[in-house]
């Protein structure tokens, strides 16, 4: 897993880990002129602790161009994982280096959970992202090579926002620091109700999934924080 860097409005860097489906990545965000934006460096070129490479030139972008979601800890049973969309995925060079870059827009005024993870990441209390991702072709390294293996094309399924709102920590420093208000918890709470009620009128049964089982460890985190404000 490869070390990153944040940076938001012009504050000095600190470290971050950046995760992928199928390799580590580096991940570098910062602030920029949108209100509800922020921008990643989800991918780079440097060797991870897996010794994989990714080459920045073989990301293959047009299928998720059509459909440029920002999700939710991969997760896509329902609307309210979806917390923001890309505006810009593309690579570029910054610092003299191929990397793939995006700029994110959060659904802040949509989604109570995307308000909750655009406020964490400003506040540097989260500052993960993970990308899945198709290999269509790599090269194996040679005895003494850095690298067991380098991917050199790979298509881009989603990018995801990691460790939001699952974290009750974060969202009690996040509450304590004023990255988030009483407000922004109480619609979090109202929005997993909604989530988390029957489907059918008088259905007791509701099968049990993992996504479910963590809605429903989230609302007991948002509950029992609930009683703390």
């Amino acid at each position: 897993m490869a070390a990153g860097k944040l940076i938001a409005s012009g504050e000095s860097d600190i470290s971050l880990v950046g995760i992928t489906e199928y390799g580590k990545t580096t991940v570098r965000i910062r602030a920029n002129s949108c209100n509800s934006c922020l921008d990643f460096v989800v991918s780079d070129e440097t060797l991870d602790r897996y010794n994989e490479v990714i080459v920045a030139s073989g990301w293959k972008l047009d299928n998720y161009l059509r459909n440029p979601v920002f999700q939710n800890s991969h997760q896509y049973g329902d609307i309210i994982y979806t917390i923001g969309r890309a505006l810009i995925t593309e690579v570029r060079t910054m610092q003299g280096r191929q990397v793939l870059f995006q700029r994110v827009e959060f659904a802040t005024d949509a989604n109570p959970i995307a308000k909750i993870a655009y406020n964490l990441y400003k506040g540097k209390f989260l500052n993960a992202v993970s990308v899945g991702f198709i290999p269509v072709q790599w090269e194996m390294g040679e005895p003494g090579d850095q690298f067991a293996r380098r991917y050199t094309e790979q298509e881009l399924l989603e990018v995801s926002a990691v460790g939001i709102p699952a974290n009750p920590n974060a969202l009690a420093l996040g509450l304590k620091a004023g990255a988030l208000s009483k407000q922004q918890i109480r619609d979090l709470a109202a929005l997993l109700h909604y989530a988390l009620r029957p489907r059918k009128p008088f259905d007791p049964q509701r099968r049990v999934t993992a996504k479910y089982l963590r809605l429903l460890k989230l609302a007991a985190c948002v509950r029992e924080l609930l009683k703390r404000i």
